[in-house]
């Protein structure tokens, strides 16, 4: 019985700890073109926070307060970024394309 009991449980664990895969009509999520815009500046954000960690500054203001900026900036709230991301996630091919995309993006802001 307590074999029974142990299995159980483990079995709920399992199935409550397993991510979910969010659907396009079940959620939210940024369109694509959008989606390219907020990354490639959290790209620069994370760039920028690097580079300043390097040099001995604390960053975890910094970087909060640059996430903040570009959700403002790009008018988003957290939430959808955060069901995008695991939107795209989901689908490899698309967020392959798109991060192509940044990194071509960040190689014109280079130049």
């Amino acid at each position: 019985m307590k074999f029974i009991g142990c299995l159980l449980i483990g079995i709920l664990t399992f199935a409550a700890c397993k991510e979910k895969e969010v659907k396009a009509h079940s959620g939210y999520h940024l369109p694509e073109k959008k989606m390219i815009n907020v990354l490639t500046d959290i790209v620069l954000a994370e760039g920028n926070e690097k580079v300043l960690k390097k040099y001995g500054y604390d960053t975890k203001v910094l970087i909060d307060s640059s996430y903040q900026f570009i959700y403002k900036n790009q008018k988003i709230e957290k939430w959808q970024m955060d069901s995008s991301f695991k939107y795209y996630s989901n689908h490899p091919e698309d967020f392959a394309k798109m991060m192509e995309t940044v990194i071509e993006n960040l190689n014109r802001l280079e130049n």
